[in-house]
């Protein structure tokens, strides 16, 4: 091996090494001040409002992005205030934009062909497929605090705190998201905001979460026409335990179909990875000839759409 070719290895593990050990050091020193932070929020010691009087009471300010893309920047939108993402719809076009590129180059590098050129297609999916699931997980987590959230909002109220209190216990004992929504409400009543139209502003941040619907209205309708509030929250929350057993019966029984699926899914990529091993010409048509080249862009338009298509058949929605 020639000297300069050792030299570019040696300085490239080293590269590697620092900056791994460099990533884990801050990613060390975050969960630190994130734990710190929490600490802090819990005792109420944050030393400020959480949430600022301005900040409360601004309506979102027009995103250039968002009106040019009409709908679906309206959903992108909803997207990232869903997910807390904390960047405009102009900042996910640009990473859709610079995905595509690296999805462009890194295809037609590694196949030298035309066909990698398509590959910028699937690598412009990935900034949205990772701000839903983004958005997905802060709704999941937030749906399984929901329920100890509103057991505890009952005790305090039995032992006669205000609804207002209540809230204000929320944010201070659970974790988020679920603090962060009820502290917001209650600052903004705080404030001066009427409920309803806090409970509007918490809803349209979290559309996916139907037990948050089922709250707001029970709550509302309680300070229109009276009843037991205690006795209100804990059914909710014990009826959202309850479909939680039972969406746990449905994964169990669907966890068949599933993992067919992703087998069947699989199966192409092995079966193309066992060729090339065993036979490596036996694939060139596909990648030098242009009709092979249409025929391998058509099987993975098909394959996306099968795996796709499977993946909903077996997600049941309870």
């Amino acid at each position: 091996m020639p000297n300069w070719v050792f030299v570019i290895l040696l300085a490239v593990v080293f590269t590697a090494v620092l900056a791994i050990g460099q990533g884990l050091y801050w990613a060390y020193v975050s969960r630190v001040e994130q734990r710190q932070e929490e600490l802090k929020r819990r005792l109420g010691q944050t030393g400020e409002e959480a949430i600022e009087m301005e900040s409360l009471f601004r309506e979102e300010e027009g995103d250039v992005a968002a009106s040019a893309l009409g709908g679906f920047g309206s959903h992108i939108r909803a997207l990232i205030t869903q997910a807390e993402a904390g960047y405009t719809v102009g900042h996910f076009a640009a990473r859709v934009i610079i995905a595509f590129g690296i999805g462009m180059v890194g295809g037609g590098i590694v196949l030298q062909s035309l066909i990698g050129l398509i590959f910028g297609f699937p690598a412009a999916l990935l900034p949205y497929l990772l701000l839903r699931w983004q958005a997905s997980a802060r709704t999941a987590r937030l749906v399984e605090q929901l329920p100890d959230s509103l057991e505890l909002m009952a005790r305090s109220l039995q032992a006669g705190m205000g609804l207002s209190d209540a809230f204000k216990l929320v944010a201070e004992e659970m974790p988020m998201p679920i603090a962060g929504e009820f502290g917001r409400v209650f600052e903004e009543v705080r404030f001066g905001r009427d409920y309803r139209e806090a409970f509007e502003k918490m809803i349209s941040r979290n559309p996916g979460v139907f037990d948050l619907r089922l709250f707001v209205s029970s709550v509302l309708l309680q300070r229109e026409t009276g009843g037991n509030l205690i006795e209100i929250l804990n059914n909710i929350a014990n009826t959202i335990r309850g479909r939680f057993v039972f969406e746990a019966k449905v994964r169990a029984m669907t966890s068949e179909a599933k993992f067919t699926a992703i087998l069947l899914g699989c199966l192409p990529l092995f079966v193309i990875m066992a060729l090339s091993f065993m036979n490596p010409d036996y694939l060139t048509p596909l990648l030098d000839d242009i009709i092979g080249n249409m025929i391998v862009a058509a099987a993975l338009c098909m394959y996306g759409f099968g795996t796709w298509l499977m993946y909903e058949l077996s997600n049941v929605e309870v």
